[in-house]
């Protein structure tokens, strides 16, 4: 999941080098949103540790 998030990223970037700005903006915003939903998935997710 991480790969995607930095591939998207770094297309975001390319595209954003070649004068596709608003594009860029549209896949950078969906990278931004996959990420924080998988901090929200990490942050939220239960521990089980017995102690």
């Amino acid at each position: 999941m991480m790969t995607l998030i930095f591939l998207l990223v770094l297309v975001a970037m390319v595209m954003a080098y070649f004068g596709k700005g608003r594009l860029s903006c549209v896949v950078f915003s969906v990278s931004l949103a996959l990420s924080l939903y998988w901090f929200h998935h990490h942050a939220t997710d239960a521990l089980n540790i017995l102690l």
